[in-house]
């Protein structure tokens, strides 16, 4: 009787640790799916957060227009206008500041040329050091060692004269230029750049047509969807409530994102307009686009308007002081009011939140941190919803 009890218990302690390691081992293997096939799940669940977000507005056509069809069709081809537009003004953007990198470059050369080498300057005194080290390993080298030294300086001698032969060499081929350089850097850039460009143009026209299909789909599709959670009324209706939560949180998210976006843009209108910048408008534009994309996004509009201080106003400092100024206000815009606003819609933390952000980011690169926050709050409706998720929505919780 003893021996079972013990067999008993000890089935008992090892239940737990099991159940752990079960959900641990799921867990990661479905890291790895999600990052294994992710040329597949960016553009579906893409797909699907944007017919989530445009519903709305494909019911109010449906009404208008008595065609399901001919009311998708009409709310993708307005979401594909509104895209359109940003992307060309962003891209209009982007054509004037490289049209400018020569002059940019002129700049830089002026300014590098114009500086007087100083007879103090590092690299001199660094010369000096390394002469006087050099002077002074020959003065601690006394008579016991001097064959091994003698030896090493022998094979010192014969590097020499081999590096000598090979700077011979080399000098019979003519010297590749910075210009040359940069010209195959370019190529590559350009080619590296058109294979991305094609990469997303394939990606949002699978997102596009999900998105179709999803919405023509309309209440029958939703129907069928919810009935393969069971025919048990209490968790149809559990699926059904966090189905409708999941539609709230992609429009809290998008006007969270439409509302951060757009004060990026007047900031960056207003500054640049005061220190007197061109074109002040169209780099508000071009931020409130970049910001869609976070860390990324401001990266690059950080290097852009560094880039155009120095132009506008000739000066290293300014062009610093500028890129400090936008790493500060999106750091204090892009992160902290971003993930405190998101944070108090969908009562999450702020650290679940950039967690998440993060995590997604390193899955799926830029679409991971483009749709990062919106699958943080969407993971965190569904563990709601669920029984064994409860944990780690409590986890979640603001």
């Amino acid at each position: 009787m003893d021996t079972a009890d013990h067999h008993t218990d000890r089935h008992a302690h090892d239940t737990p640790g099991s159940g752990v390691g079960v959900t641990v081992l799921a867990t990661l293997a479905v890291i790895v799916a999600l990052w294994w096939g992710r040329s597949f799940m960016i553009p579906f669940t893409a797909g699907l957060m944007l017919s989530l977000l445009v519903l709305p507005l494909t019911a109010v056509f449906t009404r208008w227009l008595h065609s399901r069809i001919a009311a998708t069709l009409l709310t993708l081809m307005v979401v594909m206008t509104v895209l359109g537009l940003a992307a060309s003004a962003f891209g209009d953007q982007l054509g004037r500041v490289a049209g400018r990198v020569p002059d940019m470059i002129s700049l830089v050369a002026q300014q590098v040329s114009d500086t007087e080498p100083g007879a103090d300057s590092v690299l001199q005194r660094a010369r000096v050091a390394f002469r006087e080290l050099d002077r002074a390993a020959d003065r601690l080298a006394g008579a016991g060692t001097r064959p091994l030294i003698q030896t090493a300086r022998a094979k010192a001698a014969a590097a020499r004269q081999a590096e000598i032969a090979a700077s011979n060499a080399a000098a019979s081929t003519p010297p590749v230029s910075i210009s040359q350089t940069a010209t195959v850097v370019l190529r590559e850039s350009a080619v590296s750049g058109s294979s991305a460009l094609l990469k997303l143009a394939s990606d949002l026209t699978i997102i596009f047509f999900i998105a179709f299909f999803v919405l023509a789909g309309g209440q029958p599709l939703a129907d069928r969807v919810l009935g393969l959670w069971g025919e048990r009324p209490g968790l149809k209706l559990r699926a059904e409530h966090a189905a409708l939560e999941c539609m709230r949180q992609i429009r809290i998210y998008s006007v969270v994102l439409l509302v951060t976006n757009s004060v990026v843009g007047l900031i960056i209108w207003v500054v640049f307009s005061v220190v007197g910048l061109p074109d002040a408008g169209g780099w508000a534009v071009t931020a409130a686009v970049l910001h869609v994309v976070p860390y990324l996004g401001m990266a690059l509009l950080t290097g852009l308007g560094a880039a155009e201080t120095f132009l506008a106003l000739g000066s290293v400092g300014a062009a610093l002081g500028m890129a400090a100024f936008i790493v500060l206000m999106s750091t204090l815009i892009g992160t902290v009011v971003t993930a405190w606003l998101q944070g108090r819609a969908a009562q999450m933390n702020s650290a679940a939140v950039f967690i998440g952000v993060v995590f997604w980011g390193a899955l799926w690169g830029v679409w991971g941190l483009l749709l990062g926050p919106a699958l943080v709050v969407l993971l965190k409706v569904v563990a709601q919803h669920t029984r064994p998720g409860q944990r780690l929505a409590h986890l979640m919780q603001g």
